[in-house]
């Protein structure tokens, strides 16, 4: 499942924060921070492709075009930025902030975002190696020797990573009690696991599946803890990996601050001294940030935001591209009105997508199915899909009389993009007749209820996911983390079938038939979960960063030690 990624509440992580996403392959936070931030997406391939980050820095497959005729330098800091709390650094389980600091602390077996960024596929990271045996059944990973865990003050020994560490992080990420971001993946998918020694790690899952390379490699799922670390009481709060950095100051409300790991294998690497988190209270205290050269990422609320700080700011860089990410509406089916399926279909009927286009996106952006539109193949044809999400006040209007339903109350986030989608909302559901209440809430008070599925109904923000099947998990039984984590409640026995059947197809052209056919019964079900719009992400760089390619987003973590800049 960013979760996104990932996959929440906007920007939070790696490249892109501006309505991005939560969980499922889906975080949030600044260029780096996290898993979650937005992505520019590609069509995916049946033919796993290897990017192993290279030590050279300028020529690192993470590189920015700009950075390939510099010599990396040594020492000076990073600043990356978000809106909301931190809300501590489990390594499997966290979203918001702390989805920012796990992939940059954190080792991982290999990253994969292939979906998106088809041309890295594969960077291989802890595993120097992994291989998918004939039975298509078995992944074979052989752990890289000499990947020695940070300087610490848990009493966790300074050794090298071995395959123990990576079956106890895994057995975790499978238990249902640690709330974690890949239990689905891990519960529905994996069979057994082993390690024949101390430099493999074998994963059989009980049937092919398409996408387990995107699952391993998730920033928000696939953290190797060392052993000694699971069992810590401080495990949320002071991690401990083998990652480019270690977290050396964690202030909810304020920073997380995390400094260069001196045993990191890559010899001479990170080249940066410091990378530091910033939480914002508002997207305006974060603009004010980066125009004063406080922080030097920032995900614009739209393109015209965006046009004019490269405008005003000399020498910032701007990239624009197709988002995997998304807002939404949730509804908690075991409360009423959202029991009703007359309900959930006339609050789709209601809504206007092109008009949060042309108002939150000023013109940028295309509706959004089920699966994101730039998963080309994936996706529904915008006509078709305006067909099957038709705009219909009147016949949403009848639903709603027919259900006798006159007001409802819905809940969000403060700050954040909710600022910018509740009005539209609640106009659009005025002119079907009903009157929609909104219920503002703080971010940490929301994600509490929104974790525990004890809203009744409310805006779910910046989804994005680097998989269709993880956007495809919100409609299943298990929810999108696959232990009832944010769960809607929905059930449908055909639609589980469908969406699992659509995952297990290895050909990529009948699987993407497979997946277009699970969303056309989806969208006829009336599901408790449906998406506004996908957005165009707009995200700005500080000229003196050098080797950071925006359009990796979350991906750009797995290249952090290849960073620099040329500030003093």
């Amino acid at each position: 499942m960013s979760n996104q990624d990932n996959y929440w509440i906007r920007r939070l992580q790696s490249g892109g924060v501006s309505r991005r996403r939560f969980v499922g392959g889906a975080a949030i936070a600044g260029v780096g921070a996290a898993s979650f931030g937005l992505v520019g997406c590609g069509d995916d391939d049946s033919t796993s492709k290897t990017a192993t980050p290279g030590s050279g820095g300028a020529t690192a497959a993470g590189a920015s075009p700009t950075a390939k005729a510099e010599t990396p330098k040594k020492g000076g800091s990073y600043t990356a930025a978000f809106v909301g709390p931190f809300a501590g650094a489990d390594p499997h389980n966290s979203v918001y902030g702390g989805s920012g600091i796990v992939p940059v602390v954190y080792s991982y077996l290999i990253r994969n975002y292939e979906a998106y960024a088809p041309d890295k596929g594969n960077v291989q990271d802890l595993a120097e190696s992994h291989k998918l045996q004939d039975d298509k059944l078995t992944v074979v990973f052989k752990i890289r020797a000499g990947v020695k865990i940070a300087p610490n003050s848990q009493n966790i020994p300074e050794r090298a990573m071995d395959s123990e560490d990576v079956l106890k992080s895994w057995q975790r990420i499978g238990d249902p009690k640690s709330g974690s971001n890949g239990y689905g993946f891990a519960s529905k998918w994996i069979d057994k696991m082993d390690t024949p020694d101390a430099s493999t790690f074998r994963m059989v899952l009980k049937s092919p599946y398409a996408w387990t390379d995107a699952q391993v490699g998730n920033n928000l799922q696939g953290a190797i803890v060392p052993k000694e670390g699971l069992a810590s009481p401080d495990l949320k709060s002071k991690p401990v990996g083998s990652g480019p950095f270690m977290l050396q100051e964690l202030t909810e409300g304020s920073q997380a601050v995390m400094v260069r790991n001196p045993n990191y294998y890559k010899q001479g690497q990170p080249y940066l001294d410091k990378y530091t988190i910033r939480g914002f209270a508002d997207q305006t205290t974060w603009l004010t940030a980066f125009s004063s050269g406080q922080a030097d990422f920032y995900s614009a609320l739209n393109q015209d935001e965006a046009k004019q700080l490269a405008t005003n700011q000399k020498g910032v860089r701007h990239e624009k591209r197709p988002s995997v990410g998304f807002n939404s509406f949730w509804m908690n089916t075991k409360q009423a009105p959202w029991s009703d399926e007359r309900v959930r279909k006339a609050v789709n009927l209601a809504t206007n997508r092109e008009e949060y286009i042309q108002i939150d996106g000023h013109g940028a952006g295309e509706p959004a199915g089920p699966v994101q539109y730039c998963y080309t193949g994936y996706n529904i044809p915008k006509d078709e899909l305006n067909k099957l999400q038709a705009f219909n006040v009147a016949e949403a209007k009848k639903l709603f009389d027919s259900a006798g339903v006159k007001e409802f109350s819905f809940s969000h986030p403060t700050g954040g993009s909710a600022a910018n989608y509740v009005p539209i909302f609640v106009r659009q559901m005025q002119a079907a007749g009903v009157t929609a209440k909104p219920l503002p809430l703080d971010p940490g008070t929301w994600v509490a209820g929104y974790y525990t599925s004890k809203l009744g109904a409310s805006l779910s923000l910046n989804q994005a996911y680097q998989t269709p099947d993880n956007a495809m998990a919100w409609y299943t039984t298990e929810g999108i983390t696959g232990n009832k984590n944010y769960d809607t409640g929905f059930s449908d026995a055909a639609m589980d079938a469908a969406i699992l059947k659509a995952a297990g197809v290895l050909d990529v052209p009948a699987r993407k038939a497979a997946y277009l056919d699970a969303q056309r019964l989806l969208i006829s079900k009336s599901p408790a979960f449906f998406n506004f719009y996908g957005p165009q992400t707009d995200e700005l760089l500080q000229p003196e960063i050098r080797g950071l390619e925006l359009k990796l987003s979350s991906l750009t973590s797995a290249f952090a030690a290849d960073w620099w800049t040329t500030k003093a």
